[in-house]
């Protein structure tokens, strides 16, 4: 009968112990997560941190996924198919009263004195101001699309004055190249390629003929990804991306490196991309945010007011 206590105990105790070990050896496990972005400059901190293995060192295992359409990028993460992406607050804002807002803990934030963005004009056109766009077959990347019309109404042209063409980056690229356009919108690292022999540019769209400064992206979560982790691995994926913003600002030489080699290759020249301004969740710039929000509306791109205030991770959720 003692040895029956004996081995009840012991097995008893066995339980506890792992009742009480689990969550922290699950919270050690490395944790696989999915990043989205579209393919420019903006995924810049998720592929410094799987270059530098700063999510590997933080236990995160990452995937990156690469999307063209940002609103299919959008209904992924309220999907939980990705955990994080990168997403332009357009798109974000066009949800609203679609289901769980995502939360934004880093935001993009673009400069005049740092344009990420610039038409390309053939120099064939003799396009030499924003005017001479009318009539022309212009590009614009999906992820700008519900930024176009802003830009658009701001130089007093309308959508059927121009011969618009909605697609990806780097299709964008290749059909200027082959001549089936006559300019494009691009964003960097891909300004960085254009063959300036053949090609004129004209800087600062998002800054000059939308808002300035312009805060184009949001660095956000998927709802299912709040509730399912632990503060733990929360704060790790805060520390990974953090560290890779420091990174970017304290060598932006190497980053601009780094970014050339993953989007093209070691021939490419990117020493002359001009980067974003990636801001950790205590520095987005809110009031902008909101601006841009009732920018938007004033446009006619959103049809109802938002308030941007529920749109960020609080603070408790991810740090210590």
């Amino acid at each position: 009968m003692i040895r029956i206590l004996t081995v009840i105990i012991i097995i008893l105790a066995g339980v506890l112990i792992g009742v009480i070990l689990y969550p922290t050896i699950q919270e050690n496990r490395h944790q696989p997560l999915r990043f989205a972005s579209d393919s420019s400059v903006v995924a810049l901190p998720f592929v410094v941190a799987v270059e530098d293995t700063l999510f590997v060192k933080n236990r995160i295992t990452p995937e990156l996924i690469f999307y063209s359409d940002p609103d299919k990028m959008v209904e992924d993460l309220r999907l939980g198919v990705v955990d994080v992406g990168v997403v332009p607050w357009s798109n974000i804002f066009t949800q609203i009263g679609k289901g769980e807002t995502l939360k934004a803990f880093m935001a993009v934030e673009v400069r005049p004195a740092l344009p990420i963005d610039a038409i390309v004009l053939a120099k064939s056109k003799r396009a030499k101001t924003i005017m001479n766009i009318k009539g022309k077959r212009f590009g614009y990347p999906t992820t700008l699309r519900h930024y176009l019309p802003v830009f658009l109404s701001t130089i007093n042209l309308a959508p059927t004055d121009v011969k618009l063409v909605e697609a990806p980056i780097p299709e964008l690229t290749t059909r200027l190249k082959m001549g089936e356009l006559d300019a494009a919108w691009l964003l960097e690292p891909y300004l960085c390629a254009v063959d300036f022999s053949r090609f004129d540019t004209i800087t600062g769209v998002l800054t000059k003929y939308v808002t300035s400064p312009c805060p184009c992206f949001a660095v956000v979560v998927s709802p299912g990804y709040l509730r399912k982790t632990s503060k733990t691995q929360r704060m790790r994926l805060k520390i990974a991306l953090d560290a890779a913003v420091d990174r970017i600002d304290a060598n932006p030489a190497a980053a601009k490196t780094t970014l050339g080699r993953f989007f093209f290759s070691s021939l490419f020249d990117c020493g002359q991309v001009r980067l974003p301004e990636f801001q950790r969740l205590a520095e987005i710039n809110k009031p902008m945010v909101q601006a841009l929000a009732s920018l938007l509306l004033a446009r006619g791109v959103i049809k109802d007011t938002v308030d941007t205030k529920g749109m960020f991770v609080e603070p408790s959720q991810m740090m210590r």
